[in-house]
């Protein structure tokens, strides 16, 4: 998570300089369990220690533990698929900052990542379009990444080609795969996205990666396999209507009985909408 809460270094004895404040050990001990949930793919145990670590931060009033506190817990809500609780976090936490003088255009990625996934699409690409004039190289790619991803769905190649083109070189490797294969209609380089995002722990991204490899698959029992692979992780992170759109699209495409048999049952296991 985002920088997280910054250790205090132990001085030896005979050292005179001077100590820093104290350790806040309910507000570290808050911040770790949200941490280790978050890595354990816990997103709403997450989210739940990082709402009680903010409310420590405030009964603090630390602005620094505030606002790591409130993305984490924003992120963990968009982890969690709650992309409108997600949004209205962030937008809490930036008024909130706001009123002590601080800018945090961190949040403005949850908050543009959070409109992208409720499909307000030009509302989400005003505020990536900020973020792509960051002083951040991280933020910016990630800007562009998202403003890749917006072109691609309406259509526009141009503004596609734009966003592949601005990545730096120290941008994301699954994220320069991904918006190539998405200009090229490469199934090989969506399919390294797909690799490179499973390596990162990046499952909903692996699982969108495989979905698009599956665009471009030459053959439709392959495409059908991708769709059914990618469904499937889909499923297991929570995201049920993504998981059912693959689903039913794995058993149009699927040119066999078992293949279809498969998706059938997937379909089943899913929760009703």
């Amino acid at each position: 998570m985002r920088g997280g809460l910054i250790a205090l270094t132990l001085l030896a004895a005979c050292s005179s300089a001077p100590k820093g404040p104290p350790d806040d050990a309910t507000l570290s001990r808050l911040g770790h369990a949200g941490d280790t949930a978050f890595k354990l793919e816990q997103p709403d145990q997450a989210a739940e220690q990082y709402r009680a670590a903010l409310a420590r931060a405030r009964v603090r009033d630390d602005a620094a533990a505030i606002a790591d506190a409130g993305f984490n817990l924003a992120a963990a809500e968009l982890r969690a698929g709650r992309a409108e609780d997600a949004m209205h976090t962030s937008r809490e936490l930036q008024a909130e900052l706001a009123r002590r003088g601080i800018a945090d255009p961190d949040f403005d990625l949850v908050t543009a990542t959070a409109l992208f996934r409720l499909g307000q699409l030009p509302a989400a690409d005003r505020i990536a379009a900020g973020l792509t004039a960051d002083k951040d190289p991280a933020l910016a790619d990630a800007g562009w990444f998202l403003r890749g991803l917006i072109a691609d769905k309406v259509g526009n190649r141009a503004g596609l080609e734009q966003a592949a083109a601005a990545l730096s070189p120290t941008a994301n490797a699954a994220d320069v795969a991904e918006l190539r294969a998405r200009l090229t209609d490469d199934q090989a380089l969506a399919l390294q996205a797909a690799d490179l995002r499973r390596d990162q722990l990046d499952y909903r991204g692996m699982a969108r990666a495989l979905a698009l490899a599956a665009q471009f698959a030459p053959a439709p029992g392959g495409a059908a396999d991708l769709y059914l692979r990618a469904a499937r992780s889909a499923a297991g992170q929570g995201d049920t209507a993504q998981a059912r759109l693959w689903l039913n699209r794995a058993r149009e495409l699927a040119p066999d009985a078992g293949l279809r048999t498969e998706a059938d049952n997937a379909l089943h296991e899913l929760p009703a909408p």
